[in-house]
């Protein structure tokens, strides 16, 4: 399973009942995203600044980070061995990503972004 579907089933699994998925959508509306940046979050280009805020947003919603913004261990380790190709690369993944940061934007984003790039090996 490629990065664009561990970022979008992680963040779109959850949508298949209603709440969920108006929350997603609340989210995409809140932020501003636009499906061309939702297309380079997949792509593994972070950098607009409508990226940090929505994923936050979704990562609340799908119990990636508490109310608090902090990263939730369990929670992400469940969705990892989803799309880890070995137990080595998931480790890698939680030793080297799972780390709270200044803020919750900057963590939602520098997570998404060390991921990609244990993942796929460089982001764009």
């Amino acid at each position: 399973m490629n990065f664009s579907a561990f970022l979008f089933v992680s963040l779109f699994v959850y949508t298949q009942c209603d709440p969920q998925q108006h929350a997603i959508e609340a989210c995409e509306q809140k932020s501003g995203i636009t499906k061309e940046i939702l297309q380079d979050l997949r792509a593994g280009k972070f950098d607009n600044p409508k990226a940090a805020p929505y994923l936050l947003c979704t990562h609340k919603v799908i119990g990636f980070q508490n109310e608090a913004g902090e990263l939730q261990a369990d929670k992400i380790e469940y969705h990892l061995k989803k799309v880890c190709r070995t137990q080595e690369q998931m480790q890698l993944i939680e030793q080297q990503c799972l780390h709270n940061k200044e803020t919750p934007e900057k963590t939602a984003l520098e997570f998404i972004k060390c991921s990609y790039i244990y993942l796929y090996g460089n982001t764009n």
